[in-house]
């Protein structure tokens, strides 16, 4: 991800190697007799880090860190090992890798892993599940650690600002939307600074589709460009679900609406709605049926209850029948 480290310099092969042998004479000079071998672990930490920040070589880095895991004590000082090793691994967008590790750092803050690495843990982890297109799990893990952010190494406050808004957008509910996004004093600080966030999301929430589909195509250029999203061309996905979203909360407000009158709100075409409505309704990710003699969307909510209640009986009568069963096998 981003680097912050303030090197400047560009350090040649033969600096590097110079350099390196250095930090190999320090290791072997160490006492065999340090049983606990931290000296050793931290130089090799050093090593690792020097390979990854200043050298550039990433893959000695990563060998030589996960080295260095080996004899690394406690569980805070192998978590920031796992925490240089997954700014590589993310930049890589190596997705097996990554999960592997958040897994074992999960084990590591259960076994004593202080509230500042557990915090970390939550932006390392929301980055991954970004990449697996999980946007609800990465925008409760990045809500989570808005007001205790301290992965400035990782990437930027206003980046992950942007991020937490755009996962929160298209996966929280009006109320979570609220109170943890559209009054959040740390996201409002910086939302100014960063290209149309603000009526993005504003606009999503004022329910001002025209608007919000205008700011929205910026947002998509936008997330082409940031790696998390072209990956596995999430972008595409994220641009579905979004307006999947944006969809739905407007349909929730109407028993039936017309399509002229649902165009007009997203500055679209009737012509534009009525294809995206029949795409999400054939795949069962609208509740509703167009009327295209009408010109009428109506909404199946009550259906839907409905069906879910004739289900809940059906379980209900299931069950009783099986405590009768049990009630007759008990009696004999």
């Amino acid at each position: 991800m981003e680097n912050k480290d303030g090197e400047k310099k560009l350090w040649t092969p033969a600096e590097v190697e110079e350099e390196l042998k250095k930090f190999d004479e320090k290791i072997s000079n160490v006492d065999d007799m340090n049983t606990e071998n931290i000296p050793v672990a931290q130089l090799k930490i050093d090593k690792g880090v020097f390979l990854k920040n200043k050298a550039k070589d990433w893959d000695r880095a990563e060998e030589v860190l996960r080295d260095a895991l080996k004899t690394a004590g406690g569980a805070n000082k192998k978590l920031e090992v796992y925490f240089e090793i997954m700014q590589m691994t993310l930049d890589k967008l190596e997705v097996k890798s990554i999960k592997k590790d958040i897994e074992t750092c999960k084990e590591l803050v259960e076994d004593g892993g202080d509230w500042e690495k557990k915090n970390k843990l939550k932006v390392y982890e929301g980055l991954y599940l970004i990449m697996i297109r999980d946007y609800l799990g990465a925008s409760q893990l990045f809500l989570d650690s808005v007001a205790t952010f301290t992965c400035e190494n990782l990437l930027s406050f206003k980046k992950f600002a942007f991020l937490t808004v755009v996962t929160s957008l298209v996966s929280q509910g009006r109320e979570a939307l609220k109170s943890r996004v559209i009054h959040n004093p740390e996201i409002l600080a910086v939302v100014r600074d960063i290209p149309n966030l603000r009526d993005y999301m504003e606009s999503y929430y004022r329910c001002d589709y025209k608007e919000f589909f205008r700011v929205f195509c910026e947002i998509a250029d936008t997330l082409k460009k940031e790696p998390l999203f072209a990956f596995s061309k999430n972008h595409l996905h994220y641009v579905k679900e979004m307006r999947l979203s944006a969809y739905k909360q407007f349909l929730e407000s109407y028993k039936s609406v017309t399509i002229v009158s649902m165009a007009e709100s997203f500055g679209v075409s009737c012509e534009f709605i009525d294809r995206e409505l029949s795409h999400f309704i054939s795949i069962r990710k609208l509740n509703c049926v167009i009327d295209k003699v009408g010109g009428i969307i109506e909404s199946k909510k009550g259906q839907k209850n409905m069906e879910e209640y004739k289900k809940l009986v059906k379980i209900g009568d299931q069950l009783l029948n099986r405590m009768q069963k049990l009630g007759r096998a008990l009696d004999m």
